[in-house]
């Protein structure tokens, strides 16, 4: 009994493909399904994380807004890892459905991201007026920075890994 996995092979049409039009693809290593996991495991708390810092809701409170918009951004490093994770899992598995999802969540989550980061920066400026203590105002002024970079990359980066995720379901559609 082999414990090898079976190659797969994908018919292209013509060109200059090994074996007479045909790509023989290697099987995915066992190793990209564990990272899978770990990236499943990753997303699920860094979502709930993300979620509870939610509720109870309360827009409309500067406060609140504020800090739960830096809180959000301070709290994404475990959630991004485990969607980059769970994405390269899928594309070098060629799992095409968690290919597809795992990009629609980067987008939505970009998507998100931004309107939240929209909120942040209607809310600066009532910060800014609240605080008047030297000491205070530093770490409101380095907390305002973090948020202002984090409030920027995060978007870009999750549409970015979208995007790859999206190419690479384009890719597997053209050599089946």
């Amino acid at each position: 009994m082999s414990s090898a996995a079976p190659q797969r092979v994908v018919i292209a049409g013509g060109g200059s493909q090994p074996e007479g039009g045909r790509l023989v693809l290697p099987p995915a290593d066992p190793g990209w399904s564990l990272l899978g996991w770990v990236g499943l495991v990753f997303l699920a708390i860094g979502l709930l994380d993300l979620a509870l810092g939610w509720f109870p809701p309360r827009f409309g409170n500067p406060e609140w807004e504020f800090g739960t918009v830096t809180r959000t951004f301070d709290s994404l490093p475990i959630t991004v890892l485990g969607l980059a994770l769970t994405l390269a899992s899928a594309i070098q598995r060629r799992v095409a459905w968690a290919t597809r999802a795992a990009a629609a969540l980067c987008w939505l989550l970009a998507l998100i991201l931004a309107a939240g980061f929209v909120v942040f920066l209607l809310d600066v400026p009532v910060a800014l007026k609240a605080v008047t203590q030297p000491v205070v105002r530093a770490g409101l002024d380095r907390a305002i920075i973090k948020a202002l970079v984090q409030g920027v990359l995060y978007p870009t980066v999750l549409a970015a890994i979208g995007w790859q995720g999206v190419r690479a379901t384009r890719r597997a559609r053209s050599f089946a």
